[in-house]
This record gives C-alpha cells, structure tokens and sequence, in this order.
C-alpha cells in the first residue's frame, strides 16, 4: 500500500474514532463494524449487532451510519452494508457534493450527515434534507428512547420462559 492510501486510511480511521467518542458522550448505544449480510461491516450501527440480527427487534429503531472523509463515488459501497435498514446515513467531511450525486443519494434513500458548518456549502434545494451529526445524533436519541432497552428485552424473554 503507498504512503498515500495509508495516510487516507488512517484519516479515515480517525474520523471513526472521533464519531466514536462523541456517540459515547452522547450516551447512545451502538456498535462498530458488527459484520452484517455477506459479511459486510458498517461503520456504526444502533444500537448494535445483537439487535440487528434479531428479526423481532423492529427494523424502524435500527439506523446505520457509515463515516467516509470524502464520498467521490465511494458512497456507494455502504448502500448494501445493511439490508434490513432502509435509510442509510453517511456522515462526510467532504463538501459540495454536485447536485447530481445528491439526487442519486436521495434516489438510493441515502442521507448525508455534516459538521453544522458545512451544511451551507450544499446547493440550498438539498440543505434541509441534509442532517447535522447534532440533528442525527437527536434523531438516534429519540429511537433509542422510544425503543425497547435491549438487554431487559432479553431478560424478559428468559423470564417467561421460566
């Protein structure tokens, strides 16, 4: 591997590490690269693994997000990370997307996640559509507040059964 694509892979590993800090902070469930269908790993999913392999958990309280500096045509690697998640996000650094990719985003039920900063340097008809990792970070909050807490879901199966 060039001294080039390790350092964009280290980037990228980077970036992982900080949404990773901040979604602890932020006290939300998740789990990274749970290996999914043809063992695919996403980069982060909620509330975790355990829920997402399990067909009773509903697949509305599941959200995937993947994590890429810069998208190019990359961002279509993540749209089949996931299967039983409709709505895939992807948090970027990268900015001014053309309105092209937006639309085939959009097409492919794929939401981007920005910096608050970086959300005005996106053509204004696709802005509003465009989370911030605050307003994602509050979306993910409120399914996991509105969701079964995994682990008592768990043992209140084993309960019954007894």
């Amino acid at each position: 591997m060039c001294s080039f694509n390790r350092r964009k892979s280290r980037a990228g590993k980077s970036l992982e590490h900080h949404l990773a800090t901040i979604f602890t902070a932020a006290q939300l469930e998740y789990e990274e690269q749970v290996v999914t269908e043809d063992n695919k790993k996403p980069d982060f999913l909620f509330p975790n693994g355990e829920a997402y392999h399990d067909i009773l958990f509903p697949a509305n309280k599941l959200v995937f997000l993947g994590a890429k500096t810069t998208c190019k045509d990359r961002w279509r690697q993540i749209l089949n990370e996931a299967d039983r998640i409709e709505t895939k996000y992807l948090f970027t650094l990268q900015q001014g997307i053309s309105k092209n990719q937006l639309r085939e985003m959009k097409h492919e039920h794929l939401k981007l996640v920005v910096p608050a900063p970086y959300r005005t340097s996106f053509d204004k008809e696709f802005q509003p559509e465009i989370e911030t990792l605050a307003s994602f970070i509050e979306m993910v909050k409120l399914k996991q507040s509105s969701a079964p807490i995994y682990s008592v879901l768990l043992l209140s199966d084993k309960i019954d059964c007894i």
